[in-house]
């Protein structure tokens, strides 16, 4: 028997079922589906529904795998006051009109001086601002707000953070999945300290209050970016502790770090093979959801260092300043590799895309320099709250 084909009557409008209208959905852009709530009733429901800000998010992540996906979020200078603005980009925008893109003044954040940015996760920001406490008794104080750019939502300050000298604090913002949760969490230290202990401060988003953990096991260097997050862990860099501040120049010293979000446990990673000591201490990297290290050495090389799955250490890249045209000082990072190998090393006044495979300089552009501060260069576009649960 033939199988028979059924046709729409002409007059019958085709019907599409709410699970595949959702899988549709899900592969929009943020400024779509935000115009798209004013469809119906039952489109404001689903985006709106966590499940489908989810399924959203799972698909933003599993584009960024090229240029024209990967985002960079970085603060830029307005004025001499100190106040700036926060806002984000793709890095094929950045490259192909980085003027443009640095200047428009749509989706961004006005910052006054006393906040900075400290970290991205699933398309939020976190900002923390701090305030200082007038005489002795006055202690200073710090809290944190999220921010969605996409949806352009914003929460309210989280309680404060008190602590006697609250300016040397590394932060740190990733998510929990096992309990679905946000957390921010705060290193405190004192500079008059150094060589104790340091006492760690956890907030969950839309919670009422900060929580301690155990204390931090390393010195971490007031110096240092806030932490990387990374697979449900924040890591950090540092030190072990030491007898004598001058002692911080021993790389043998260098130690990573990571607390596990889900148990608020610490681990020891194991660090690449840094050779000669320099001024600078090496620095995180995140490229392509890899954990890398880089670093100075012999005041001639720049070198990546890649972390891989068999926890072991793999060089990516050991470059001459002088064959890439960059003073040593002037270059900030590597900010991320794309699907063919390249990776785009940030500097002062502009950015260049290294050739892996070739090993030579594909392109450089020129970025205007009040830019000041990069921060997640694997941020992604979501419809995630920035009120929590």
């Amino acid at each position: 028997m033939q199988p028979q084909c059924h046709l729409l009557d002409a007059e019958s409008p085709p019907i599409l079922h709410d699970e595949l209208i959702g899988n549709i959905l899900s592969w929009l852009p943020v400024k779509s589906l935000m115009r798209f709530q004013c469809v119906c009733k039952s489109w404001k429901s689903l985006i709106s529904d966590p499940q489908f800000v989810k399924l959203h998010l799972r698909q933003s992540s599993a584009k960024n795998g090229d240029l024209a996906h990967l985002r960079l979020v970085f603060e830029r200078k307005i004025d001499n006051t100190g106040n700036k603005i926060v806002s984000s980009c793709s890095y094929n925008e950045l490259i192909e009109n980085p003027t443009t893109v640095v200047n428009r003044r749509n989706s961004h954040f006005r910052l006054k001086n006393k906040y900075r940015a400290i970290g991205t996760c699933n398309g939020l920001i976190s900002f923390v601002g701090v305030q200082l406490g007038e005489g002795k008794k006055d202690k200073d104080r710090c809290w944190v707000k999220f921010w969605n750019p996409a949806t352009k939502s914003r929460s309210p300050k989280t309680p404060y953070l008190y602590h006697p000298e609250i300016e040397p604090v590394t932060f740190g913002f990733g998510y929990d999945p096992s309990s679905e949760t946000y957390k921010v969490v705060a290193l405190l230290f004192s500079v008059d300290n150094d060589y104790h202990p340091h006492p760690v401060k956890v907030y969950n988003m839309g919670s009422d209050s900060w929580r301690s953990i155990p204390a931090f096991p390393i010195f971490p260097s007031p110096f240092c970016s806030d932490g990387i997050y990374l697979n449900g862990a924040l890591i950090w860099s540092g030190h072990h502790y030491v007898s004598h501040l001058d002692r911080a120049g021993d790389w043998d010293k260098f130690a990573i770090v990571s607390l596990d979000l889900a148990t608020e446990t610490y681990a020891e990673l194991s660090v690449p093979p840094l050779e000669m000591p320099s001024a600078l201490m090496p620095s995180l990297d995140l490229l392509k959801d890899c954990l890398c290290v880089s670093h100075m050495k012999n005041k001639t090389h720049f070198v990546l260092w890649q972390f891989g799955v068999d926890k072991s250490w793999t060089c990516l890249l050991n470059v001459n300043y002088e064959y890439i045209s960059t003073p040593r000082h002037s270059l900030r990072c590597a900010s991320c590799m794309s699907g063919n190998g390249n990776v785009l090393l940030l500097i002062e006044d502009g950015a260049i895309l290294y050739d892996l495979t070739e090993n030579r300089v594909e392109l450089r552009v020129e970025i205007p320099t009040n830019i000041y501060c990069y921060h997640d260069k694997n941020y992604v576009e979501s419809l995630v709250s920035p009120y929590g649960n």
